[in-house]
């Protein structure tokens, strides 16, 4: 990248300039044009529910052909809707990475052809940094420095951002991002790929995560529990795999039973229940509808599913904390417990604890596909009364990924110069962190074999693909 892009006179003198974004890190081609005052003139998405259902999961190979069948009609499609030809396009932004490696490509591939054709600026965003930033589209008084919490398929991190394209990574995911926990949550209770049955209908197109929100919405979140992973850890880093293999567990205890109730309980049997009608209208008529004898009834999904949302959201919660006390140099009941220890003592003298000041954050920014969640958005609205800090979500049609927040992320870059000077040697990189040289603030959990993995991960694709 360089400082030396703003090199289009026409573009300098313009009050107002145009961003097309191109996101296709996944499995939805999406395209957005945003103008430098944060209005969205046009955006486009099209999505491969169909596709990848017959698979029960995306594939990456059919994402790929689907991206390359549909980038020029969505091109062609968004420029239509905002009345616009590329003759009015100022940027062009591109993701380039994380993401699947082909998917990447066709939209990168497109960026490329625009930028040979028309010679327009080209910015190179991190598609997490448009998950970070697409909030200040909407709300431009957010400064920074704020806290990053980024809860999606892909990610789960807190991060400080201190500018566009400066983070400091807080914590990070030892093993499953919470929307893939959520995911595979939703297949350990019963639900087919991008479907949930809610008791009366049945709802399609959606995403693990949203399905569980569904289910948790009827069900009691204290009916089964789930130990608080990493309760006493000294990081901020999250860990999710072990409530999911709780959840399978359970799940399969919970089926035994109700296999060998079946073997001596009629299952046409009518339940008599104290709940309310619609509640035995649902119980009843989703009884009816099991057919399987190893099938979770309805009732029993919406419990696990309350449940289980309840220790992902708990442990959220308990990292989020944990990043602003470590933030602010508050102390922790452990660290009070060890001064009152040490004040009984010969010594009197409490164990050191390093204090710098820092400046004062600006907000809590949470963001990606989870952060839709309802149950979620309350209980980070909490957290900022607890610390008295203003809460910032995308609406949520700009939580899931789409083109809008690659262009304003083009938009910011733009502004600050970061555009490149050759978009030819442009790589797209399957693993970019948002934090490039992370410090060790913490003492971590993962053994140093782990550690060293990690950090090839990063390695590894630059040695593969060239330095960006």
């Amino acid at each position: 990248m360089s400082g030396s892009g703003l090199n289009n006179n026409n573009i300098n003198n313009k009050k107002i300039f145009n961003v097309i974004g191109i996101e296709t890190s996944c499995d939805d081609t999406s395209i957005g044009i945003v103008n430098s005052e944060g209005k969205i003139m046009a955006e486009y998405s099209k999505p491969q529910w169909s596709l990848h259902k017959v698979h029960n999961g995306i594939v990456p190979s059919i994402a790929f052909e689907a991206h390359q069948n549909e980038i020029d009609n969505a091109i062609e499609k968004t420029l239509d809707k905002a009345g616009m030809t590329m003759e009015d396009i100022d940027v062009i932004a591109v993701t380039t990475g994380p993401g699947m490696g082909k998917s990447l490509e066709v939209g990168l591939n497109k960026a490329k052809q625009l930028y040979r054709e028309f010679k327009k600026p080209f910015c190179s965003v991190n598609h997490m940094e448009g998950h970070s930033l697409v909030v200040r589209m909407e709300n431009h008084s957010i400064e920074f420095p704020f806290l990053i919490v980024l809860v999606s398929g892909g990610h789960s991190q807190i991060l400080i951002c201190n500018d566009v394209s400066k983070y400091q990574l807080i914590g990070n995911t030892l093993d499953d991002s919470i929307g893939e926990a959520l995911d595979k949550a939703a297949r350990i209770l019963g639900c087919p790929y991008g479907q949930v049955w809610d008791g009366q209908s049945l709802i399609e197109n959606i995403h693990g995560g949203q399905a569980i929100e569904i289910l948790a919405s009827k069900g009691d979140p204290n009916s089964h529990h789930f130990t608080l992973p990493m309760k006493d850890s000294n990081n901020c880093d999250f860990s999710f795999s072990g409530i999911k293999s709780s959840l399978a567990r359970l799940v399969k205890e919970i089926k035994s039973k109700s296999s060998s109730s079946s073997s001596i309980t009629n299952n046409t049997t009518t339940k008599t229940t104290t709940t309310t009608t619609t509640t035995t209208i649902i119980t009843t008529e989703t009884n009816n509808l099991i057919t399987d004898e190893n099938e979770l009834s309805f009732v029993d999904k919406c419990n696990l599913a309350a449940s289980f949302q309840n220790v992902a959201f708990n442990h959220l919660e308990h990292r989020i904390k944990k990043s602003l006390d470590w933030y602010y140099n508050f102390k922790t009941p452990k660290q009070k417990k060890n001064e009152l220890l040490a004040s009984k003592t010969k010594s009197g003298k409490p164990p050191a604890i390093e204090i710098i000041k820092r400046e004062p954050l600006k907000g809590i920014v949470v963001s990606g596909g989870v952060s839709k969640n309802n149950n979620l958005r309350k209980r980070i609205d909490d957290i900022g009364k607890r610390y008295n800090l203003p809460i910032y979500f995308p609406r949520p049609e700009l939580c899931n990924d789409n083109g809008t927040m690659i262009a304003w992320a083009g938009v910011e870059m733009f502004k600050k110069g970061m555009t490149v000077d050759d978009p030819e040697k442009v790589i797209y990189l399957p693993v970019w962190p948002l934090d490039l040289n992370p410090k060790q603030i913490f003492k971590s959990n993962l053994k140093e074999k782990d550690k060293q993995i990690r950090k090839g991960w990063y390695d590894n694709t630059i040695k593969k693909y060239g330095i960006q």
